[in-house]
């Protein structure tokens, strides 16, 4: 355990600086930093692949470059910065302090399980593979990926998981092999993380305070309590897998912290720079991270420079390409580099000799016995929109049109993947579905979660609005409930000022 927490500090101290810079006081820098380190593992083992070298070498580098520019941007932002703009309010620490407090404790529950340490198939016969060849260095990592003996373990895999866990048998030795899957549950431990601070986040009030009003303590309480929720719920989703050192849950809760951060919450660059990273985790860790990455740093692209938007077309789109190309290069770097070793992807090496509607229909049903949230969270959906609509607009929160096309954008691909493939579809569904579904039952209990935080708002604001209406023995003129035509709303995407 104790070697285990030394591998956790290590790895997230060169991300403090970064998560700090971009998640400032919020919670969720906390969880940030490790998944911060953990890419930059994940770029030192392709620069390993690449250019030769070592692991630990260029993981020193690629720390060192990120830290430094991130100083760099520090220090040019206050020469660049009015005195004004430096000095700070006081902020109160009770919020963040308690949120982070409940997410850690709930997170701790699960977490219990590392006591008895197992070791799934996949964390055996992939991941822990391929950090053996991330650990022996560019010759071994190279040969064991082009080796035919290891087609069986997806060789194109990203490079997230086994750069850690080479890092881990780096300073700790190959004495101890439930060190590297255990990183890669509080790796997935943390993603979660992400994901309730980001849910703890709508209830605390950023978008409720631009429109002129502060976060209602139930609701806060509320948000709090579904983020601690969320957290329990991941682990749940993913069963048993996801602490024998399987990576479904990882990639899931990065990019399902992406829409929440991106596709959810309000306009802001710190909001934005958080989905990033975390669209940048999951596109490094399994390759259906890095197509859902795509499709959700896509639909952020949108959202934040929408196609309604006046000014030079050209300039736009630019904008609109950076902001999928920068978070995703990683990912898309590795894949690159992956084909042009020789190097391909083993589900679709070969075509299947089962008719296309056999396979369509076993995969419809084989999705949907694990998609039994999706009525539940359609039937919510609908009542949110109907009582809790405006509550959800003067929070400053996201259509959740947004969250919806995630969803269906990954069902979609996962849908083709099974239909097009060339594995024994039935066979592939019963090894598989189970996991691959991780993101979408995640992003809707993460979308339950947001609509009980929003009925807890809206059911104070109706208790506020019917107290205001008894008779004032002054005669005082009675004040307009929240959202009355008198009270104009703010706009559906906008909320929170950037930063």
């Amino acid at each position: 355990m104790r070697a285990l927490v030394m591998l956790a500090v290590g790895l997230g101290a060169p991300g403090i600086l970064p998560a700090v810079a971009v998640a400032r006081r919020n919670p969720v820098a906390v969880f940030l930093a490790p998944l911060i380190g953990a890419g930059m593992a994940a770029v030192a083992a392709a620069i390993e692949l690449g250019a030769g070298g070592s692991v630990v070498a260029d993981y020193m580098v690629v720390a060192v470059a990120v830290n430094l520019a991130v100083i760099a941007w520090w220090l040019a932002w206050l020469r660049a910065a009015q005195p004004r703009a430096i000095a700070t309010r006081a902020r109160s620490w009770e919020w963040p302090v308690l949120t982070l407090a409940v997410v850690l404790g709930c997170l701790a529950v699960p977490l219990m399980a590392l006591r008895a340490p197992t070791i799934g198939w996949d964390a055996n016969s992939i991941w822990l593979t391929h950090a053996f060849m991330v650990y022996g260095g560019h010759h071994e990592l190279l040969t064991g990926l082009k080796n035919v003996a290891y087609q069986f373990s997806n060789p194109d895999y990203p490079p997230l998981v086994p750069a850690v866990g080479a890092l881990a048998f780096k300073f700790f030795g190959l004495g101890n092999l439930h060190l590297a899957t255990d990183m890669t549950v509080l790796l997935s431990a943390c993603a979660l993380g992400a994901v309730g601070t980001g849910i703890a986040a709508t209830g605390i009030g950023p978008g409720i305070a631009a429109a002129g009003r502060g976060g209602r303590q139930p609701a806060r309480i509320a948000a709090v309590v579904a983020a601690g929720a969320m957290c329990i719920a991941g682990f749940a989703v993913s069963g048993l897998s996801e602490v024998e050192g399987y990576t479904d849950l990882l990639w899931a809760a990065a990019a399902a912290g992406a829409v929440i951060w991106g596709l959810v919450l309000p306009h802001s660059a710190q909001a934005l720079g958080v989905a990033w990273i975390c669209a940048a985790v999951a596109s490094l860790t399994k390759n259906e991270g890095l197509i859902t990455a795509l499709v959700i740093l896509v639909l952020i692209a949108l959202r934040y420079r929408p196609l309604s938007l006046p000014g030079p077309t050209a300039r736009t789109w630019a904008e609109r390409a950076a902001f999928v190309v920068l978070p995703a290069l990683p990912g898309l770097a590795w894949a690159g580099l992956i084909r042009q070793i020789g190097v391909h992807d083993a589900f679709f090496r070969s075509a299947s000799a089962e008719a296309p509607l056999t396979r369509a229909e076993a995969t419809i049903a084989g999705m949907a016995a694990h998609l039994a949230v999706a009525p539940v969270a359609l039937a919510v959906l609908a009542a949110g929109c109907w009582f809790a609509r405006a509550d959800r607009q003067r929070a400053g929160l996201a259509n959740p049109a947004w969250l919806w096309i995630t969803c269906l954008g990954s069902l979609v691909t996962l849908f083709a993947t099974y239909v097009i493939g060339g594995f024994e579809i039935h066979w592939w569904l019963g090894t598989s579905v189970s996991r691959t579904t991780i993101f979408v039952q995640v992003l809707l209990y993460a979308e339950l979660a947001i609509w009980l935080v929003m009925a807890v708002e809206g059911a104070f604001t109706c208790s506020d609005w019917h107290s205001s209406q008894r008779p004032s023995s002054a005669g005082e003129r009675v004040p307009e409930a929240p959202g009355s035509p008198r009270e104009p709303l703010p706009e559906w995407h906008h909320g929170l000022p950037t930063q």
